[in-house]
């Protein structure tokens, strides 16, 4: 197999791979064997019928063409492996076929055209400072979190009172453009306070039950937006919510505590819990914008591709707003996966199985999946190797971050030690690990890749390179 890699772009590289007839043999003659089973040819037992029969009988290029799908993959997967420190894709290939062989003897010449991960050099930052603003703390956020689970378990009472904003009112409401009635809905249990419609509330506030009021707006949104309405509300029933007595009975209604006190400090334990990890993703983007003060050079086709998918999500009514959005989520979420890759590779970052069960347990927890079942639903999709490749990525930011000396606007150290352990905690893992586990991830990796590659070069293998082989004849 020869090989030339022609870099066109720091994101572009045309590999141009040819294959010599000896090359191949063992893939011909591995669908040979197959068509030998399959075919009758008169003295000959079906799995004995020789290669030149065979080919006379269906014809070399029908071989050819039934085993090109797989010598592509694995001829280009070879390529990779050999030159694994130079080519680093981040988009699935587009193949070429240039020269399709009329024999044995000749070769197969194609060209793979690759998106990769352009050579990037991080700035230093062993030993640097980097500020980041701490999240803002609240004395009162403990108070604020026990009146949210005060109004969860509150009661709503009749009354005859004024109404006012908090009650909660059951009404008819009809809306009308002029004579038409555009709108006629009941509301049993609307929030004074939370509408969307302008002058609902105003109009609401000061009414009693049984008691009836027109007014006017102009929406400033939908079908209607900019026209004059009018609105009639009609009063069936007031409640107002009744809080309940904040005492230990209180707390083991709606908790697990017995005391009132109890459940303060729990709550108190979750607030500090929350602020650590703002500040700890606060550290994360600081590190992040920090190493991306190089300069980067993005796959512009790619881009404009992701970003055309995206647009058409939204349809026709996508507005200009949303497509400059879309297009800055795209480069900020590209330029980060190239930092992280690169960062990763400079660290020389190991996963470990552990590693990866864990970044699948935190995962599974956020989507309230059982593990072994998310763990089955992410082999099954076939997103394993995304799924490693982003628990090294988050391993690799923790390494980095280690490296550096957080401080806040007024220079203070801020302590993340607890988050992102200490060398001490690290030292102890990797003992306890060993050296077999920290292999583990990768030899799972071999194993599919080499699961694939088998997949690939089988008869049965998909079709792409065989559509792309039709277009070039």
């Amino acid at each position: 197999m020869k090989v030339t890699i022609n870099r066109l772009d720091p994101t572009k590289v045309q590999l141009d791979i040819t294959a010599s007839g000896e090359d191949l043999a063992p893939f011909i003659n591995k669908e040979r064997d197959v068509i030998s089973r399959r075919i009758s040819v008169p003295g000959f037992r079906k799995g004995h019928v020789p290669a030149k029969l065979i080919d006379a009988k269906v014809g070399y290029g029908y071989i050819l063409e039934r085993a090109l799908e797989g010598i592509v993959q694995n001829f280009y997967q070879k390529t990779l492996q050999e030159h694994k420190d130079d080519l680093h894709p981040i988009d699935t290939p587009k193949f070429t076929i240039k020269e399709l062989p009329q024999t044995p003897e000749e070769s197969l010449s194609f060209e793979a055209d690759l998106v990769v991960r352009p050579d990037v050099k991080l700035p230093d930052f062993d030993g640097a400072k980097i500020k980041i603003e701490p999240p803002e703390s609240k004395e009162d956020e403990v108070s604020e979190a026990l009146d949210k689970l005060r109004h969860n378990y509150s009661t709503l009472v009749e009354t005859s009172a004024l109404i006012k904003t908090g009650n909660y009112v059951d009404m008819d409401l009809e809306i009308f453009d002029g004579d038409k009635e555009i709108e006629s809905k009941r509301e049993p249990s609307y929030k004074v306070g939370s509408s969307e419609i302008p002058g609902l509330d105003k109009a609401l506030r000061g009414m009693r039950k049984g008691e009836e009021a027109t007014f006017t707006f102009t929406p400033k949104s939908g079908e209607n937006k900019g026209k004059e309405l009018r609105a009639e509300i009609k009063v069936k029933d007031v409640k107002r919510e009744e809080l309940p007595k904040l005492d230990d009975e209180f707390a083991k209604e709606a908790s697990e505590f017995d005391t009132l006190d109890e459940l303060k400090s729990a709550i108190a334990k979750q607030v500090e819990a929350r602020r650590g990890a703002e500040e700890l993703e606060a550290a994360k983007d600081a590190f992040i914008n920090y190493l991306e003060g190089t300069e980067i050079p993005l796959p512009e086709d790619m881009l404009k591709s992701l970003l055309e998918e995206q647009e058409a999500k939204f349809g026709k009514d996508i507005t200009k707003d949303q497509k400059a959005k879309l297009s800055s989520e795209l480069r900020d979420a590209m330029k980060e996966q190239i930092v992280l890759d690169q960062l990763a590779d400079d660290l020389d970052t190991k996963i470990t199985e552990g590693d990866v069960t864990r970044f699948l347990g935190i995962t599974a927890q956020q989507f309230n999946v059982p593990l072994p079942e998310f763990i089955n639903m992410v082999i099954r999709n076939g997103q394993l190797e995304e799924t490693m490749n982003t628990a090294r990525h988050q391993k690799a930011m923790v390494e980095g971050m280690k490296k550096v000396e957080f401080t806040d606007p007024e220079g203070n150290p801020i302590d993340l030690s607890q988050y992102l352990g200490t060398e001490e905690e690290e030292a102890a893992e990797k003992k306890a690990t060993g050296e077999a586990q920290s292999m583990a991830a990768a030899s799972l990796a071999a194993q599919k890749a080499n699961e694939a590659a088998q997949e690939a070069s089988s008869p049965k293998g998909s079709s792409k390179a065989k559509k792309s082989s039709a277009k070039s004849k």
